[in-house]
This record gives C-alpha cells, sequence and structure tokens, in this order.
C-alpha cells in the first residue's frame, strides 16, 4: 500500500511546489514537545495515543505555498512502549509480552489550512483559530527493542529475536488546530498517526499476529515563528512580487486591489466598481455585444459597434431605436423607412408608393404641374385648370376661308343653285321669286329647293344648318306683308322637310316689308324667299 500511494504523493508535492508562495512570512520554524504511543501486537486500544504514552518532542521547519497549502519538514523523536497486562483483553494480559523502544523520525508532509488567509483582513491581522490537515510521507529508525515474551522460547519467539528490522518508510497523517497569537506566531495541537510497512517496531510478529502492521502516534503541543519575505500591505503576497506593495490585492491581480472582483485590478479597471470584462477594461457588458455598457446607447439589447450597441434589425444602417421602419430597411434621410418611388416621401406616408410625386399631394404625380393630381386629373399629360378637371381653355383658333373653301368645294359640286364666295368663305343659295301676293307652293322654285335638300344631304355637312327669310314689297299694309313673308318661308322651309331634312336642321322667318333686299320700287327683288346657309366656325385647336 505504501508503495502504490508514495508516487501519488510526490506528484502532489511537486504542484504544490511549483504554486505561488503568498504568506508575509513564507518561512516558520516550530518547536513540539508532547507524547508518543505504539500501537499493534501488545495494547489493543481504539485511541492510538492513550497506549502508554511516552515523552516526545520535534523540529519542525514550513514553507507556506499559495493561500491554503504549505509543506512542513519535521524531525520527531519519542518513546514507544508496550505491555500485555495493561490490556483489557484477559487473555492478552496473561500472555504478558511486553516491549520498549525508542523511534526517530525525518518526514515531509503538505498540510492544507483552508482559513490561513483569513489573519488578515483588509492588511491587518486579527487572531484567529485555525484547522489543518496533512499527509505526507517520512522514515522511521527505531532503537533494537527491549521486547520480553514472558518466558516463551518457541519458534516463532525464536524467529522474531532473529529479526533485526529497524526501520523502514512510514506515512504520516493527521490534523491540527493552531491559534495566531501574532503575524508571525502561532500555539497549537497536532496529532499525526502512521502506517507502517513494518510489523517489527515492537519486536513481535509471527508471535503475535503477524497479519497486521505495528503503527506509532505523535499527540503534541507546537509553537511557531515565522520569517521570510516582508508584505508590507500583508496581502499574502511577498513585496518582491507584489505590483501593489502598498495596497493589499488579491493574488489573481498580484497584490493589487480589486474592489469588483473581476480579475482586473483597480488601477486597471475603466469600472473598478462594477464587475465586467477583461477585453473591456473591466467594464460590465450586460446585453454581451462587445461593447461596454457605459458605451452602450442600448444596453440591455445587443447591437453593433457601428450603431453604439444599439440594434439594426432590418440592416439599414440606422439604430432600430432611431428607426421609424425598424422592420424594413430605407434611408437615413426618411429616419429609416423606404422610399419605393423615390420621389423623397416614405412609403408609409405615401398615397402613391409606387409612383413618383410631391408632398403636396402625398407623394401623388401632378406630371402637367398644373396643380391637380393626375389621379384626378382629365388632362395628366397637358396642364389645364381646376374649373376644367386639369384639361386646358379651349383656344379659339379657326381654319382660314382659303381652308373652308377648299373643304366646302366637294359639297356644292354638281350643284346648278349653290355656289361658294370665295372672297367670304361662305355657301350662297340662289332666292326663290314669287308673283305679287303669292306664296302658294306651287310657285316655289322647286330645283332651287332640290338642290338645297342634296347639299344638306351630303357627307361633310352634317353640321350645316338652312334658314328661310321671307320677303314683301310695300303694296299693302304692313301686317299683310309680314304674314305674306312668313308664309313664303314657311312653304320653302316644308318643302325640304318633305324631302326628309331633319326639322333640327331647318328653319324659317318672316320680315315683311321691314327688311327690303332690294331698292323699295324693285318689287321682284322684295318678293323673295332667300335661303341662308349656316355652320358654327370650326375651331381647329
Amino acid at each position: 500500500m505504501l508503495k502504490k500511494l508514495l508516487p501519488s504523493l510526490a506528484l502532489l508535492l511537486t504542484l504544490s511546489v511549483n504554486g505561488q508562495v503568498s504568506s508575509q512570512y513564507p518561512w516558520e520554524v516550530g518547536l513540539q514537545v508532547g507524547t508518543s504511543s505504539m500501537g499493534g501486537e501488545l495494547i489493543q486500544n481504539d485511541i492510538i495515543f492513550l497506549n502508554q504514552p511516552s515523552f516526545s518532542a520535534g523540529l519542525t521547519v514550513r514553507r507556506r505555498i499559495g493561500g491554503l497549502f504549505a509543506l512542513r519538514a519535521h524531525l520527531l523523536y519519542g518513546g514507544l512502549q508496550g505491555d500485555d497486562t495493561e490490556s483489557d483483553d484477559a487473555d492478552q494480559a496473561r500472555r504478558g509480552f511486553s516491549a520498549r523502544t525508542n523511534i526517530f523520525e525525518p518526514g515531509l508532509v503538505l498540510e492544507f489550512e483552508p482559513l490561513a488567509q483569513r489573519r488578515f483582513v483588509d492588511g491587518q491581522f486579527k487572531r484567529i483559530l485555525s484547522p489543518y490537515v496533512y499527509g505526507g510521507v517520512g522514515y522511521g529508525i527505531w532503537q533494537e527493542q527491549d521486547t520480553d515474551f514472558n518466558g516463551r522460547a518457541d519458534q516463532p519467539v525464536q524467529n522474531d529475536r532473529n529479526n533485526n528490522e529497524l526501520n523502514g518508510f512510514v506515512l504520516p497523517y493527521g490534523f491540527g488546530l493552531k491559534y495566531y497569537v501574532s503575524e508571525r506566531s502561532s500555539i497549537g495541537i497536532d496529532f499525526g498517526a502512521r502506517l507502517m510497512n513494518s510489523d517489527y517496531l515492537d519486536g513481535i510478529s509471527e508471535a503475535g499476529n503477524p497479519d497486521a502492521n505495528d503503527t506509532y502516534a505523535f499527540l503534541g503541543l507546537r509553537f511557531s515563528t515565522g520569517f521570510g519575505i516582508k508584505d508590507t500591505d500583508k496581502d499574502g503576497i511577498p513585496d518582491d512580487i507584489d505590483a501593489c506593495p502598498e495596497q493589499p490585492g488579491p493574488e489573481s491581480t498580484n497584490g493589487c486591489p480589486d474592489t469588483d472582483g473581476d480579475g482586473l485590478a483597480d488601477r486597471d479597471d475603466s469600472c473598478p466598481n462594477e464587475a465586467g470584462v477583461i477585453a473591456l477594461g473591466g467594464c460590465p457588458d450586460g446585453d454581451g455585444d462587445g461593447i461596454a455598457d457605459k458605451d452602450d446607447d442600448c444596453p440591455e439589447v445587443a447591437g453593433s459597434a457601428a450603431l453604439m450597441g444599439c440594434p439594426d434589425s432590418d440592416g439599414d444602417g440606422i439604430a432600430d431605436k432611431d428607426d421609424g421602419c425598424p422592420e424594413i430597411a430605407g434611408t437615413a434621410a426618411l429616419m429609416g423607412c423606404p422610399d419605393s418611388d423615390g420621389d423623397g416621401i416614405a412609403d408609409k406616408d405615401d398615397d402613391c408608393p409606387e409612383v413618383a410625386g410631391i408632398s403636396r399631394f402625398n407623394g401623388c404625380p401632378d406630371t402637367d404641374g398644373d396643380g391637380i393630381p393626375d389621379a384626378e386629373d382629365e388632362c395628366p399629360d397637358e396642364a389645364g385648370s381646376a374649373a376644367r378637371n386639369g384639361c386646358p381653355e379651349p383656344r379659339e383658333v379657326y381654319e382660314t376661308i382659303t381652308s373652308r373653301v377648299e373643304r366646302y368645294q366637294p359639297l356644292v359640286d354638281d350643284l346648278e343653285h349653290i355656289d361658294i364666295d370665295e372672297n367670304t368663305g361662305t355657301i350662297v343659295i340662289e332666292s326663290i321669286f314669287f308673283a305679287s301676293d303669292r306664296y302658294n307652293r306651287d310657285q316655289l322654285d322647286r330645283s332651287i329647293l332640290d338642290d338645297i335638300v342634296t347639299f344638306l344631304s351630303r357627307t361633310g355637312a352634317e353640321n350645316f344648318s338652312v334658314r328661310f327669310e321671307g320677303h314683301a314689297d310695300r303694296r299693302n299694309t304692313e301686317a299683310y306683308n309680314q304674314t305674306l313673308s312668313e308664309n313664303r318661308a314657311r312653304g320653302a322651309m316644308e318643302y325640304v322637310l318633305d324631302k326628309g331634312i331633319d326639322a333640327e336642321r331647318v328653319s324659317m322667318i318672316g320680315f315683311g316689308e321691314n327688311q327690303p333686299v332690294a331698292p323699295i320700287e324693285d318689287l321682284q327683288g322684295n318678293r323673295v324667299v332667300i335661303s341662308v346657309a349656316v355652320e358654327p366656325p370650326l375651331r381647329i385647336e
């Protein structure tokens, strides 16, 4: 068992020695005085240090390693004795064996002292009780035993007498409690037992119980005092390796204070009172976006450095908190909202988001610029007025006389009684003459009226109308002549109507004797019906 434990113990000691020394007084020397007791074949007692204790003493040298561990070398001496007659077991008491020897033990153990650092609080010493446990390796060297077999001389006794084993490796283990009375010194009590690979510590094996090895233990009072490297701030880190020798701090920051405990010394910590991330100078990063909260405009929501730690959900380069449309990519000019038609009006405010327009009409276009949006403009490509629903006022531009004459010519071709006045561009129809005091239809010149019917029926003459104007001479009363002129005009009109001309295209009027068309004395010249062809002016534009 001992051989199996030795490699593990050696590895543990090697790792511990490589640790950083962390104590104001890393070295200690101690003096131990107490008792030593033996366990084995002679006395059966479960509490080893009560087995016929003898005087013991020793010296220790201790070296602290880190804040919790220490290596301790010791040199112990003690007397060991056992007597069957002291046993509570009747058979063993009758056997009457006894033995006496002295043991000398050099050894090395590793201590674990969990409360060691509490003796210094903020650089000030504090008296404390501090427990510890330990384990290690030692070498026992004992004197030749003075063994009494109570008169037995059998072969097992002879074999035991012939054995000269007086040393061997041991494994010390134990525990203790110390009280620090000053920065340097402590007093305490220590108990340690030993596992041995020998059954001849008491000189009895075959004559007793050869299957169980012997053991022994030390119990003593110990006084220790420290010395070594100076530690001004008493933080457990020697001044020569303490980056802040006058300010207590943890080993993780090389002895410099770390108020917020984030592993970064206050002197290097941009946020010394708030635990943070070392990569951010010790400042916290609540949302984990790599931007310290103190520099993060959105410390509770992960974002990008370009936007001072704020998120940009739509990736348009505008932080969500400033983005009027955070879920849709847009432009900075429109607070992050899109403008599909590029008219400078955000789609959400644009009544015509797919067609470029103007702000006056909520983003809808006014192509002709007449102040009427295209949707309400009956002439969207031509500037107009509101009164005409966006269409322009008509321009009074008419055809020329020459153009009119050319247009009229096909209307009068082959007509004997109808012609064109090329000077005025008007249609001229021959007058119908009547005998004195006559208006009968048999007096009408039908050839003239037939030409009028033909003219009105031709393509291109649809907008023409004809008015029949009746006249009379003065050879009767005025009232009589008025009636006479009307009857003459009516007769001509009814003839045309009878030929199928629409009544809306013909009219009549009688002027009596008041508007003579020839000199008064020219009686025949004033007994007529004059046909007047009329067309509304033709507007070109």
